[in-house]
């Protein structure tokens, strides 16, 4: 079993453990598709991944205190711009995007995230979107940390999204498990700061980086 593997399987038993604990949560999901209603059917997919996925990550990055929106609207708009957007608790995607890829239905397990993330303004973009894809590729999709796009610029962790999610893959599975978390409590309580990495892993953001990508360049038998 792979790194990634372990992780996902990791993750189960902590949800188990969450939901044996206490009231499952549930949230209630309007779905818009007046604008382009031959995507009914993708929408109806759509509604039912908040549904069932809501819960697991709602337990996945949990705060103490902290109550993420329960009522989710997904709109389908007719527009060939774009993927999909977020706005407080309602999340917007594209017809053009889906026509093109029907597949992708993922993308509304990334723009879920950002409703339970609800972090309000941050300077963090980076990091919000790598925890956002973090939970999408490697716990949702189970990719492994080989997938992941390796840049070599010695500052590649802010690119975001998939770049930054294989970072944080690869320090939750070895430097430091449960990271993501508590990234994610502290963009919450507006107290993060990089000096978290270091507090977690001995070493500052740049030195971690560098570590990462010798890692990931080594040979593998």
């Amino acid at each position: 079993m792979n790194s990634t593997h372990q992780l996902v399987a990791a993750w189960t038993v902590l949800l188990a453990g969450c939901w044996a604990c206490g009231e499952t949560k549930t949230v209630t999901v309007e779905l818009d598709t007046s604008a382009v209603p031959e995507l009914r059917e993708w929408g109806e997919q759509a509604k039912a991944l908040v549904e069932e996925w809501y819960p697991r990550i709602v337990n996945l990055i949990p705060t103490k205190g902290f109550e993420p929106p329960t009522e989710v609207k997904i709109t389908l708009r007719k527009s060939d711009r774009g993927i999909a957007d977020t706005a407080g608790a309602h999340i917007r995607v594209s017809s053009g995007w889906i026509e093109k890829h029907p597949e992708d239905i993922g993308l509304v397990f990334h723009e879920l995230v950002h409703v339970i993330q609800n972090y309000g303004p941050t300077r963090q973009g980076w990091l919000v979107e790598g925890i956002a894809d973090y939970l999408r590729w490697a716990i949702y999709e189970a990719k492994p940390l080989s997938w992941f796009a390796l840049p070599n610029r010695p500052d590649g962790y802010r690119q975001g999204y998939q770049v930054t999610a294989g970072f944080l893959l690869w320090l939750e599975s070895d430097r430091a498990p449960g990271i993501v978390n508590k990234l994610n409590t502290a963009l919450r309580n507006k107290n993060y700061s990089e000096e978290l990495f270091e507090s977690q892993t001995g070493l500052n953001l740049d030195a971690l980086w560098a570590a990462y990508q010798q890692e990931r360049r080594q040979p593998t038998d």
